[in-house]
């Protein structure tokens, strides 16, 4: 068998378009496309780490394309979607006509605008067809271009710690961008683990996760504040609010005791040790709340992820409106079975990472409605694809005293 290093490269890029064609054709999206793509290289072990880097840029950068030029065979839609995601064509021009060639500007608008003359039924704006259901305030062909992006790599750096990250940085030749103090971005893939302590020096963190803690309410008069993270999944943001707040008493739970089990590790490596755990499944009737227990309940809702899909462009691909209905079932029994737990005068925080209003304002407008002991104190999205991060939504509601 010829080895694909042993390739001129023209025949070798050939090579590389050819294998990721028969991946996506046996690709189904049950599975995580980083996954899939692991266990193909884990039999297939004539494909080198560049083979391998290669093969992935291709079936990543095919299901950018979302739900554009469906119509399509496999490999006219991953030609195209490697047009975009490349500004030239290095070793990949043999896959093209010289047209194509001729017109592949540095520019993705003008490559965009190319392919549109190409064919007269593409637009942009259909890589995400639902634009009924966003949430106000997204620029839908904004979001399309910036899917051809890859997103950046955000760290959170811990109080106290803000200086010696950066130097440990600095001698790891290691390159970031300072967003803010307490902010740096990377390129994606960054290898950080033999340089950071991960989680006790800086936490991995999307830029607009961190953000989140601009919402933490500061008028909170106890000592220390009851805070429950409900939906606490990996405990990023049980991290963020004891780093923000400081003197909290802090609970923590989650419907899955296995993610329960991975948040106790990385609790101790971020060297948070007081803190209350329990599992439960918050979206069920037979959940009994302990009534006005919390200065502060986090929901950071189980969602459709929308806003992340630049990272995970294959869930993009593979969605349909029938998954918002399910996650706004659970959103709304779970918001519902919390609101009891806040004590008077306390906050309630409800975070999603979608772009779809279903799941962001209607869900805050139903809490309102039919709930009058609350107010909204802020809402806002937090647009991340015009800064190579996520999205996330964000509303902090108060119960009235």
């Amino acid at each position: 068998m010829i080895q694909c290093d042993e390739l001129n490269p023209m025949m070798r890029f050939q090579s590389y378009f050819n294998t990721a064609i028969a991946l996506i054709q046996g690709y189904n999206g049950t599975t995580p496309l980083v996954h899939y793509l692991k266990q193909y290289f884990a039999v297939e072990k004539k494909h080198g780490a560049k083979d391998r880097k290669y093969i992935a840029h291709l079936c990543y950068s095919y299901y950018r394309l979302g739900h554009a030029l469906k119509e399509l065979t496999v490999k006219e839609r991953l030609r195209i979607a490697l047009f975009f995601a490349e500004k030239m064509p290095g070793y990949w021009n043999g896959l093209y006509k010289p047209d194509w060639i001729k017109n592949w500007s540095d520019d993705l608008v003008e490559r965009v605008a190319y392919v549109e003359q190409q064919y007269p039924v593409f637009s942009i704006q259909h890589i995400y067809p639902w634009k009924e259901e966003m949430s106000a305030g997204i620029d839908l062909a904004e979001l399309c271009y910036a899917q051809f992006t890859q997103p950046d790599l955000f760290i959170r750096l811990r109080p106290g710690k803000e200086e010696q990250v950066k130097q440990k940085l600095k001698i790891a030749e290691i390159h970031f961008t300072e967003i803010e103090k307490a902010s740096l971005a990377m390129a994606n893939g960054t290898k950080l683990d033999t340089v950071l302590n991960i989680d006790e020096e800086a936490v991995i963190q999307d830029l607009n996760s961190q953000r989140i803690g601009r919402f933490f309410p500061a008028d909170i008069l106890s000592s220390p504040i009851k805070v429950w993270d409900c939906c606490a999944a990996s405990g990023g943001k049980s991290i963020l609010v004891k780093d923000t707040l400081g003197n909290i008493d802090l609970t923590v739970s989650d419907a899955r005791n296995s993610i329960l089990h991975n948040l106790q590790a990385r609790f101790e490596k971020a060297k948070l040790t007081q803190y209350n755990a329990f599992q439960a499944d918050l979206s069920t009737s037979t959940f009994q709340p302990t009534e006005n227990a919390f200065d502060l309940v986090i929901c950071d809702a189980p969602c459709t992820g929308s806003g992340t899909w630049s990272r995970t462009p294959e869930q993009l691909s593979f969605f349909g409106t029938d998954k918002i209905t399910l996650f706004t079932a659970l959103q709304k029994k779970i918001s519902q079975n919390i609101i009891s737990t806040v004590k008077p005068g306390g906050y309630l925080m409800y975070i999603t990472c979608s772009l779809f209003k279903r799941e962001n304002e209607d869900i805050v407008n139903l809490l309102l409605a039919e709930n009058k002991s609350l107010e909204l104190v802020k809402l806002e999205l937090l647009k991340g694809y015009h800064q190579k991060s996520d999205t996330m939504f964000v509303a902090l509601l108060k119960r009235k005293s």
